[in-house]
């Protein structure tokens, strides 16, 4: 009597068992090499500008504290960029993260609560921007590498952007 109860109990409980299985919100999506900075898209960003309005002055000529925040790709491109001596004095004279150049006073990242796919690996985000009595809006594009969102580019959207180049990938490629 007590086999065929077991008998049963056993298919009845691992049946059970995959039916409480949990779904984690979003899939591990590849690896990240460097450190990480905590939350979603949104908190990532909305940390990586507090970040430069509190230390305004660094630029490509000094930015490995901003590691955390930026995605693996990025982060190559600005150690190939800090490399070229051009670069360097032009992100000098600069604040590369914004459109308009003399840098951030403030800045209010949208929220990402309103994108409906959690699976996303990508998630452009409208950034409001001041300097003063001056306000403008740029898009910063969040990656996910592996558990963590990191800033991949920034698209140059306030009047008076950063020359021709489009975002900071481009204008690091064209200098």
């Amino acid at each position: 009597m007590r086999r065929s109860v077991l008998a049963v109990l056993l298919p009845c409980s691992l049946l059970l068992s995959a039916c409480t299985t949990v779904t984690p919100a979003y899939k591990d999506i590849g690896s990240r090499s460097g450190p990480c900075a905590e939350g979603g898209p949104d908190a990532v960003a909305q940390q990586f500008y507090d970040y430069r309005i509190a230390h305004p002055g660094e630029g490509i000529t000094d930015f490995s504290a901003l590691r955390p925040w930026l995605s693996d790709s990025l982060w190559q491109v600005l150690q190939d960029a800090g490399r070229d001596s051009a670069t360097q004095n032009a992100a000098r004279a600069s604040d590369i993260f914004a459109s308009y150049t003399g840098g951030v006073d403030k800045a209010d990242v949208a929220s990402a609560s309103t994108i409906p796919n959690t699976d996303a690996r990508n998630i452009p985000l409208r950034v409001n921007l001041n300097k003063g009595s001056k306000s403008w809006q740029d898009e910063v594009l969040m990656v996910r590498e592996g558990q963590c969102w990191a800033v991949d580019d920034v698209r140059y959207l306030g009047a008076g952007a950063q020359g021709v180049a489009g975002s900071l990938r481009q204008s690091l490629e064209r200098r």
